[in-house]
């Protein structure tokens, strides 16, 4: 039976930089939606068809603009890793259909992306990965879904703080699942979520492996978690640079 290591990160540093990803590192970037929004030509032409037929589909602007955007900024970053052109990347459907990429050499890149507001968070690792960010509502009516998604433990430690604990949780839950591929559903109530090292129940996708999951502030009000596959992985923040934004 696996594992998941939970801890929070209270301090960060978001670094700019063109890295190279090695074995046992995950990288995570963060991006300004409004700050990207002077590229917003640029990023769809880097788009294929099905996910400019994608684009098209949303009935406001503001939504086909964010899904422009956080398919280019995949595209030009995961690009960079390849040392491929953007819009030539092939993505690769894996188990539980999650996609990844293959490099020349035959290594492959796992990556997942989440949105929430003004941001977009994306991890990049050579291990499944899977990564969620939030905005920290303090109007979010959070009360109504707790006894069906939470444990009777992480119940009591949301009651003992403040918004900001809910959504530390609920991050850490949509990163393991969206890591694992398994969705969400009746699988969040049985998933781990509180700091600490934890089994994993056998039914859940991924039980088998061992997994280690930072939380950290994204920016302002915002927080994030990513959750990759086998503990003792290094992490590495980055936002977006100039040479890309």
């Amino acid at each position: 039976m696996g594992t998941i290591i939970n801890r929070y990160l209270p301090d960060v540093n978001w670094q700019q930089g063109k890295p190279v990803l090695t074995g046992g590192e995950v990288h995570i970037w963060r991006i300004s939606i409004s700050k990207a929004q002077k590229r917003i030509a640029e990023f769809k032409a880097l788009l294929n068809t099905d996910e400019s037929l994608r684009a098209g589909k949303y009935k406001q602007q503001k939504d086909t603009h964010r899904f422009i955007i956080s398919r280019g900024v995949q595209r030009i970053l995961l690009g960079s890793y390849l040392n491929r052109p953007p819009a030539g990347l092939q993505f690769v459907l894996g188990e539980n259909k999650k996609p990844h990429l293959v490099s020349r050499e035959g290594n492959i890149i796992h990556y997942n992306l989440s949105h929430s507001g003004d941001w977009i968070l994306m991890a990049v690792a050579t291990l499944p990965v899977g990564a969620d960010v939030e905005y920290i509502d303090d109007a979010f009516p959070y009360h109504d879904i707790l006894s069906d998604n939470f444990s009777p433990d992480e119940i009591a430690y949301i009651g003992q703080g403040n918004t900001a604990r809910f959504f530390t949780l609920w991050t850490r839950k949509e990163a393991i699942l969206k890591a694992t591929g398994q969705g969400l559903g009746e699988h969040l109530a049985v998933t781990p979520s509180l700091n600490g090292e934890y089994p994993l129940p056998k039914g859940l996708s991924g039980a088998d492996k061992n997994w280690q999951l930072n939380t950290f502030p994204v920016h302002d009000n915002y927080t994030g978690s990513v959750a990759v596959a086998n503990a003792g992985q290094s992490y590495s923040f980055f936002d977006i640079g100039p040479e890309l934004i």
